[in-house]
């Protein structure tokens, strides 16, 4: 089973572009579809450059597995290393992990999937970044007046939503919690009752013997294992219910989501099997939900058109972070 994180994109057009297609009638726009189409093919199809530490950068390596219609499978490798003891002797040794990005680029849809993987430390809005920018590189050196904003596919859902979203439908693992209070001391205003406020006034005591203005309470699961963060516990369902109504941080780390803070919108997501992306690969059909014989791949591309219809195109994958006390809890 993989996990693939959802997003959207659409074509615009360039700052200084023409509305047509050099030498013809036709209106770029119109053709952006069909002209993204041609670069999804062969071996390294776009210059996706990976910035180092040291501010330069190193080319990976990219390549359509396969294209079946409009759909297109597409493996970018990153560039990691390793250092080895081999006698005395101290070796780096470089491999390169891959991950797998479909895109559904039939007509209407417009749609990107970028797998959740070690190789890119589980974070697919990295990919999509690099991806975004090798894709409107790509336009610069084709002379195309064009360019492509990838985003992420977002909705507003409650902490409790979010949490039973990830853990029943996902299978994913809750790894930490991290509560953050502020001094009730130095805070006017808390909206608590006495029994939660003697209970910030224990962390407060701590926080006051170091100095502090907040303090944190962090909570970690056993390597392997998941935390507990159930609507039914009462004393948990207290400490949100406080965190929502004074807009104080909830921090929710995921073993594959990542990390979910109160407030921010659930990004969409989707698990699929593996042996759909072999099918889709060897080009073996399957009989499909509707009898038709077909892609089990489509099926699952079609399902999430389906499943993403109340999602909303997020912001452009950054790392600026807006909260919100929106629907909190």
């Amino acid at each position: 089973m993989a996990v693939f994180a959802i997003y959207k994109y659409d074509f615009r057009l360039a700052e200084e572009g023409n509305l047509f297609i050099k030498g013809t009638t036709d209106k770029l726009l119109d053709k952006a579809q069909e002209l993204f189409n041609g670069f999804l093919t062969g071996d390294k199809p776009f210059p996706i450059q990976m910035p180092k530490r040291d501010k330069t950068s190193v080319r990976l390596d990219n390549e359509v597995t396969c294209k079946r219609g409009d759909v297109c499978l597409l493996l970018i490798c990153n560039e990691k290393s390793k250092k080895i003891m081999e006698k005395k002797d101290e070796q780096e040794i470089f491999y390169h992990p891959g991950c797998y990005v479909i895109i559904d680029n039939r007509k209407g849809v417009a749609n990107i999937a970028i797998e959740r993987t070690p190789a890119f430390d589980s974070n697919p809005d990295k990919v999509c970044q690099l991806l975004e920018k090798a894709i409107n590189d790509k336009f610069l050196i084709e002379e195309i007046g064009l360019k492509i904003e990838i985003r992420s596919k977002v909705r507003e859902a409650t902490l409790w939503e979010m949490v039973d979203h990830q853990t029943h439908d996902y299978n994913d693992v809750i790894t930490k919690v991290v509560f953050s209070f502020p001094n009730p001391k130095k805070v006017a205003g808390i909206d608590a009752d006495y029994k939660m406020k003697k209970k910030l006034a224990v962390m407060a005591s701590i926080t006051n013997a170091l100095n502090g203005v907040k303090g944190s309470y962090h909570v970690e699961a056993e390597k392997g294992e998941t935390l507990r963060l159930e609507q039914t516990q009462e004393d948990l369902a207290q400490m949100v219910h406080l965190c929502s109504r004074n807009v104080y941080d909830i921090s929710v780390h995921f073993k594959y989501y990542g990390v979910y803070r109160f407030g921010s919108e659930e990004k969409a997501q989707s698990v699929i099997k593996d042996e759909f992306i072999e099918n889709f690969k060897m080009g073996q059909l399957a009989i499909l939900d509707n009898g038709e014989k077909g892609f089990e791949l489509e099926q699952w591309l079609n399902d999430v058109r389906r499943i993403t219809e109340g999602f909303k195109d997020g912001i452009p994958a950054k790392k600026i972070r807006k909260r919100s006390n929106k629907k909190g809890v």
